[in-house]
């Protein structure tokens, strides 16, 4: 038997079993080239994945899956120790889908805890990366290995889902966290994120939102990949884009620099 070729035949039917929702942007795509949004929004035809791609990406979904799975247990076990009427009532969330309806933007957070005493409500927030040797050691090594990396999609990403559950749920202070798995060795890291991130996240989706609006359909003769503002915004994302095929960049053609416009997060003057 070619059991690789069993197990790409089996991912890629699951990757076809994935339903995403149309004609609204995804929070875990925050931050990315805006070119590469409205492919998404009109649900442009994207390139399949290769095999190679698909087990990278299956082994962050069995983690997500194994803390799913143990978050629930732990649910289980607090409600079975926690009091009705305590003065203080935690809530688990796992998994749950929240949306920003006047901005189109919808995704799903992988855990929180809402914790609430009667006179203010606290939500903690939690996204799971999984990250392999070398990003590990930039991020958590000595520190004469270590580089600055921003985790820029990252953070925008928790911060639209932040955005999100204030207005779901209007707590009284947000905390937000990426939780980092070492694919290599299992180490496990809590990395706090700032709320600054919340704005930068509002901030994201509403020139998102904008340009949608006024551009609908005809965005591929406003939004020139190299020569318009945000696309892409990071050199590198042109190498690993699901549009690929359709987008007349040649940057994934280029060595990427890893680099990211520095005025992209900032107000524009």
């Amino acid at each position: 038997m070619d059991i690789e070729s069993i197990y790409g035949a089996y991912l890629n039917h699951q990757e076809s079993l994935r339903e995403r929702d149309k004609h609204v942007f995804h929070a875990s795509s925050a931050g990315s080239c805006y070119r590469k949004q409205m492919y998404s929004y009109y649900d442009y035809p994207s390139d399949k994945k290769d095999d190679k791609s698909l087990r990278l990406l299956r082994l962050g979904t069995l983690v997500h899956k194994d803390m799913e799975e143990a978050l629930s247990m732990y649910e289980d076990k607090l409600a079975d120790m926690q009091i009705k009427d305590a003065p203080i009532q935690r809530t688990i969330h796992i998994e749950e889908k929240v949306t920003i309806e006047d901005l189109d933007v919808v995704g799903t957070f992988d855990a929180g805890e809402r914790i609430e005493d009667g006179t203010e409500i606290e939500f903690n927030l939690y996204d799971y990366k999984t990250a392999a040797a070398y990003k590990w050691t930039t991020k958590f090594g000595r520190v004469k290995n270590r580089v600055a990396s921003t985790d820029t999609n990252y953070k925008l990403q928790l911060g639209t889902y932040a955005l999100a559950i204030r207005h779901k749920y209007e707590p009284d202070r947000i905390n937000m966290y990426l939780v980092w798995y070492n694919k290599n060795t299992s180490q496990m890291r809590e990395q706090i994120v700032s709320n600054e991130w919340i704005d930068k996240a509002l901030k994201y989706w509403t020139d998102m939102f904008e340009m949608k609006e006024d551009m609908g359909k005809g965005f591929e003769e406003e939004l020139l990949p190299e020569v318009s503002y945000g696309v892409p915004v990071q050199d590198w994302e042109c190498r690993y884009c699901q549009y690929y095929s359709i987008c007349p960049s040649t940057l994934a053609d280029k060595k990427p620099r890893f680099s990211i416009n520095p005025k992209f997060f900032k107000e524009k003057q």
